[in-house]
């Protein structure tokens, strides 16, 4: 085949012999005219040819169509929103939140057409005159420089950036948009068009729309922008990483006058009022992270994901929680400053990392694996709905993400004796019935000895259970266990919202069993509400980004305990609050809770002032607080709930009732009833040794009406040889005679 190709000197010699008859042609007048023609029309034809081809093959059945946009649903984040409505966080693939272009001022959707595509109420999807431009540019500098994009067209790739990638900078690409821009002018009003773009437009830091990109640069609705603040938003579109205000806040200010001169020409604003922005500094909010009250955010979460799946982070929905984000925010301070006290050494020598020092000695990006510093947590709720109004999780949700009010086991100390009492109530007992509070050693089933002790060492003798109660004693609160047995505890427990295991150790009557401080905390709403259990209440309606309900919380409270148990045992917890260790809620130099104000509670403290604790109530809100460190240790020396808790409830207690009315005590209900007694139990009206007193009995469980002689109180106990090594066993018969209990792991000695 190689003969047929023309030789190099061949090919010359055909070269010249055109180029002599174009000469010759161009002499004469008539025939340059013709060849001016053909140079013009040939590739003209050739260009129009191959658009006409590129017309008919840049889709070839991939094209999205305007019948598509109008089923186009974006993805949308999910947003959590407190008791008034304010968001809390967000859910989402892409930050999103579609509102309507009617609920805007006319300047923030119109900021974007002054400087994006000023004619765009002129053309009708693509703009000839700006198109002719952006060929100009591209021609002088290179392709690939600026497009003539109109607001259309750039709608065509934000709904369809798969099948229309900005990045490709192909004129497959560019004839696909103004295909489908043209569609969408074709089916749609001026109004949607604009609507659907300042929706679905990208504005940086993960902002997709103008709702989204509002509250993330100013930290409000896109409803509350002001022009300037519209200015520096509409100017993001062109080059949102570029032009971000916080990363380069001066070519910002540059981007965003240039769109105040341009809103002027558009006759959005005056020239003054564009000269007046242009004197404002660029201010945006600093980045807030992912939510306020991120514990309780995360738990949402979590309930949410697995009721909706998918849906949460695309659906837009809205999740109406009972949270008060002024209480949430006084429990947040409360908790901190006494941390920080604590660190400080204002009640006592604290050997243990600090938050800052910690903090201090963090390197960027390291891991954190656990935090050595002092924690703590508040949960408040409804005790009688369980609508959760506070949660405090911890001190750093971005050092540890860990929600210690939902997820930590420990120990709950004293404050789980009320339920050891309230079984006792179930029992017939009443709060002035006798218990031993003398020195208590058991024998346990391994062949040891557990003897407990009373926190201050001290001993009361002969007592009564409210006294025992108010004051914390612990040989009180065993004896008082093993007289009504571990089944019976065990039941009042779970029955008011305990899950966890409640093992047969005698320790457990004084609370060595691991409890989650969530589930505590809401089983005292029995206790408070009447009888009732409540579940934590973390949602209270979800509804479509339309405002459709999805679903509302709707569970029923379960009788939990006898409403006469629950009146009588909340009289006793107010004893606790107003005469005994929880005491410093009312102390006018530590909590200083006014008496006006109705509380009930118990303080807890495990071995040693491991655990701290207050679990309290109203009539209107339950409490609770827990410090101590996640690895399980001494806080300082004679750390108790009373001293480290109970002013932090107490300090969120009066942040709730600082603008509302006290609300009435309990009421008593009819299952409470008052009897007069002898000995501890219900006496007969004729009973010559009654003491004339009356009693606060549960109806139901009330002991028939006897009249016996009052027993001779037993005498104190002491150990008779205190120099002696071992441990005596008292009162009662000798050791080989008591019933054998198994050994606690390990035998704890538990403080109030």
């Amino acid at each position: 085949m190689r003969r047929f190709l023309p030789t190099r000197a061949e090919m010359g010699r055909r070269a010249r012999v055109v180029r002599a008859r174009l000469r010759a042609a161009w002499a004469h007048p008539r025939e340059r005219r013709i060849l001016l023609a053909m140079a013009v029309l040939a590739p003209a034809g050739c260009a129009t040819g191959g658009v006409v081809a590129a017309w008919t093959r840049a889709c070839a059945g991939t094209c999205p169509t305007a019948e598509q946009v109008g089923d186009y649903a974006p993805r949308q984040a999910s947003l959590v929103l407190d008791a008034r409505g304010g968001v809390l966080g967000s859910f989402y693939r892409e930050r999103r939140t579609v509102v309507s272009i009617g609920t805007l001022p006319r300047y923030v959707p119109l900021a974007f057409v002054a400087i994006e595509d000023r004619r765009f109420y002129e053309h009708e999807g693509v703009d000839p005159v700006r198109m002719v431009g952006a060929v100009r540019d591209n021609i002088i500098n290179g392709w690939g420089g600026p497009g003539g994009s109109t607001i259309t067209m750039q709608l065509a790739r934000n709904l369809f950036p798969q099948q229309l990638p900005a990045n490709e900078k192909t004129l497959r690409r560019k004839i696909a948009e103004v295909k489908l821009a043209l569609d969408i002018e074709r089916h749609y009003s001026k109004a949607r068009i604009l609507e659907m773009y300042v929706n679905t437009v990208y504005l940086g830091a993960g902002a997709y729309g103008i709702e989204a990109a509002a509250r993330t640069y100013f930290g409000k609705p896109a409803a509350q922008l002001d022009y300037v603040e519209a200015a520096t938003l509409a100017g993001l579109a062109q080059a949102p990483s570029a032009y971000n205000p916080r990363q380069h806040a001066d070519r910002a200010q540059r981007r965003r006058d240039r769109v105040l001169r341009a809103m002027a020409e558009f006759g959005l604003v005056t020239a003054r009022q564009a000269a007046d922005g242009e004197r404002r500094p660029v201010a945006v909010v600093p980045p807030t992270g992912a939510v306020r009250a991120p514990y309780f955010v995360e738990r949402v979460r979590r309930e949410m994901e697995d009721r909706f799946g998918e849906l949460l982070y695309t659906g837009g929905l809205r999740i109406h929680t009972a949270l008060d984000p002024d209480l949430q925010a006084s429990a947040e301070k409360a908790l901190e400053d006494d941390l920080r006290a604590v660190e400080k050494g204002d009640f006592g020598d604290y050997p243990h990392p600090t938050y800052d020092r910690f903090t201090a000695g963090l390197h960027p990006g390291e891991p954190i694996r656990t935090t050595p510093y002092i924690q703590g947590l508040v949960v408040a709720m409804d005790p009688n709905t369980g609508d959760v109004r506070v949660m405090v999780g911890g001190r750093d949700f971005a050092q540890s993400q860990f929600n210690r009010a939902t997820s930590a086991l420990r120990q709950p100390g004293s404050a789980f004796k009320p339920f050891v009492y309230a079984a006792a109530l179930e029992k017939g007992r009443s709060p002035s019935s006798g218990i031993s509070d003398d020195p208590l050693s058991i024998p346990l089933s391994d062949g040891t000895v557990w003897s407990p002790k009373n926190y201050d060492g001290r001993y009361a003798g002969w007592t009564t259970l409210r006294d025992a109660l108010t004051h914390s004693r612990n040989t009180a609160a065993i004896r008082l266990g093993r007289e009504v047995g571990i089944e019976a505890v065990r039941s009042v427990a779970q029955r008011a919202g305990i899950g966890t295991p409640i093992p047969a150790y005698p320790s457990v009557y004084i609370g060595s069993a691991g409890v989650y401080p969530v589930d505590l905390i809401s089983a005292y709403a029995a206790f408070g509400n009447g009888g009732w259990r409540v579940e934590p209440r973390y949602a209270v309606r979800v509804e479509d980004h339309q405002g459709r309900l999805l679903w509302a919380a709707d569970e029923e409270p379960h009788p939990a305990v006898d409403p006469g148990v629950a009146w009588i045992l909340t009289d006793m917890l107010r004893s606790v609050v107003d005469h005994g260790t929880g005491y410093p809620a009312r102390d006018p130099d530590v909590g200083g809770l006014s008496y006006d104000v109705p509380a009930a509670g118990k303080t807890g403290t495990t071995n040693d002032g491991t655990d701290t604790w207050f679990v309290g109530y109203t009539p209107e809100l339950l409490a609770g607080v827990w410090i101590g460190f996640d690895t399980p240790q001494p806080i300082i020396h004679g750390a108790t709930g009373g001293t480290l808790a109970v002013p932090v409830w107490a300090r969120l207690m009066r942040t709730f009732y600082a603008a509302r009315r006290p609300p009435e005590p309990w009421k008593r209900p009819p299952e409470a009833v008052a009897l007069r007694t002898s000995g501890g139990r219900p006496a007969t009206a004729d009973c010559p040794w009654a003491s004339g007193g009356t009693d606060w009995f549960a109806a139901r469980f009330a002991p028939e009406p006897a009249c016996e002689a009052p027993a001779t109180l037993p005498e104190r106990m002491v150990d008779p040889t205190p120099q002696l090594p071992g441990h005596p066993v008292f009162p009662g018969p000798p050791a080989a005679a008591q019933p054998r209990e198994p050994a606690s792991p390990p035998p704890e000695v538990h403080r109030p």
